[in-house]
């Protein structure tokens, strides 16, 4: 628990440090114009990919906006997700996740789980965005066993960078969800915006045992 307590700590102290030294003092405000001005005459610009299908990038909401998803599993369970754009650099979310919701079990409330991410670094032509975050949601609980049968992400950092062509990125990145056993995994992942409505999803993750090793291929489409 004080591990946690104190990464918490150094997550904000990092996520108000980054906020303050954006941008140099004397174009804050002119920037903070622009933008303003750009998202009142831009009508259709997109939400960012903050995820591929589980594995985190580098991409965070803009400021002063908000993103809800739903995921649906087995035994009528459901895990909805609020992520908020608190700051410019910054994200915060929270989880419920809670089983038998559909069907005519008696429904049970598994643990709330929390969400961050600081976007550290913008990225370059050459250099990929990076970011780091914490994410305790875990999947797939085992009520019996009282786990999940996937483990969280935990503390994680991660990289983004477009490739060969246009609005294809790359995501790859390294998390630890036990801090007693410091057991560290990879993933990997790609998207690739076919329209702009609609996006192609891969990734690979838990990477450190093969037999533990996961993949998932999907799509995303957004009207």
């Amino acid at each position: 628990m004080k591990s946690i307590k104190g990464l918490f700590i150094v997550l904000l102290a990092s996520a108000l440090w980054a906020e303050d030294t954006a941008l140099p003092p004397e174009t804050k405000a002119e920037t903070r114009k622009e933008t303003k001005a750009q998202e009142k005459n831009d009508t259709s610009v997109e939400s960012p990919q903050i995820e591929v299908v589980d594995i985190p990038t580098a991409d965070i909401l803009d400021p002063s906006t908000y993103a809800v998803n739903f995921r649906l599993y087995s035994q009528g369970g459901i895990a909805p997700r609020l992520v908020i754009g608190p700051l410019k650099r910054v994200n915060l979310g929270v989880t419920f996740d809670a089983q038998r919701i559909i069907g005519g079990g008696d429904p049970h409330m598994v643990r709330p789980s929390i969400y961050f991410k600081l976007r550290a670094f913008d990225g370059t032509d050459v250099l990929p965005a990076l970011a780091l975050g914490y994410d305790s949601q875990a999947y797939l609980y085992r009520e019996s066993a009282h786990d999940f049968l996937q483990k969280e992400k935990g503390l994680y950092f991660v990289g983004s960078h477009e490739i060969f062509i246009p609005d294809f990125e790359l995501h790859a990145g390294m998390n630890i969800n036990e801090f007693e056993n410091t057991k560290i995994y990879g993933f990997f992942g790609a998207t690739y915006k076919i329209v702009p409505s609609f996006a192609l999803l891969m990734e690979y993750d838990n990477i450190r045992n093969g037999i533990n090793n996961r993949a998932n291929l999907g799509g995303r489409y957004r009207s």
